[in-house]
């Protein structure tokens, strides 16, 4: 189950018990990366986001799970990260996005969930635009259905753009025919954007060394 769509893919299922870590974070930073690394393990998943080498957001996900505790950005969602890591088989993703890009997924890591796991066939989708242009809603819609992931993201009740699969930031349209809402499975999530740029997401500046360490002698007392 992904958290976002994958950008331009890298490298994919990469298994990190055979990586240097956080080495291998750090590599992003030197290489001036502009993108993604996603993390798949037992208890959940999780994304490192990088503009030009700079990382901007993280954030973390427990899988099957409802309650706010178990969503964690900035470096609480770095500490899951490396926790996950150093724990448990764990698989690692690298994804390639535009810059301007990058701050959508800083949104998107710091959303508040608005609601959840809606089964789109069961939604009266005119009446929940309208509700949002009402609104004036600003955050995305996140459509995933298990395998794949699309996001719309909006901004004052108008939508600014799509992200799938294969892309490296917003495109204008999605064909009908692969979208992913034919799927009688598809489900609906809706984040908001957090306008106060919550400070519990802070992960500019973070040292990866000491997160690891950190993380290390909890796990090895």
């Amino acid at each position: 189950m992904y958290l976002l769509p994958r950008g331009k893919t890298v490298k994919e299922h990469l298994d990190t018990s055979k990586l240097k870590m956080p080495d291998a974070v750090q590599k992003m930073c030197s290489n001036h990366f502009s993108g993604y690394l996603s993390f798949d393990g037992a208890q959940g998943h999780g994304i490192i986001a990088f503009m030009t080498g700079q990382i901007v957001a993280a954030l973390w996900k427990r899988y099957n799970s409802a309650k706010p505790q178990d969503r964690q950005c900035g470096e609480l969602a770095l500490q899951m990260i490396f926790s996950e890591v150093q724990r448990d088989e764990c698989l690692m993703g690298v994804y390639r996005l535009e810059d301007d890009f990058l701050p959508y997924v800083r949104q998107f890591c710091q959303a508040t969930v608005e609601a959840r796991n809606q089964l789109v066939d069961l939604l009266d989708v005119q009446r929940m635009m309208a509700r949002l242009k009402q609104e004036a809603f600003s955050g995305c819609l996140r459509l995933h259905n298990g395998e794949r992931v699309e996001l719309i993201f909006y901004s004052e009740g108008s939508a600014l753009g799509f992200f799938c699969d294969g892309s490296m930031g917003l495109t204008d349209s999605v064909s009908i025919t692969d979208s992913i809402v034919l799927d009688g499975k598809c489900k609906l999530d809706i984040l908001r954007a957090n306008p106060t740029d919550d400070q519990n997401c802070h992960i500019r500046g973070v040292n990866l060394e000491k997160v690891w360490l950190q993380v290390w002698r909890e796990l090895n007392p």
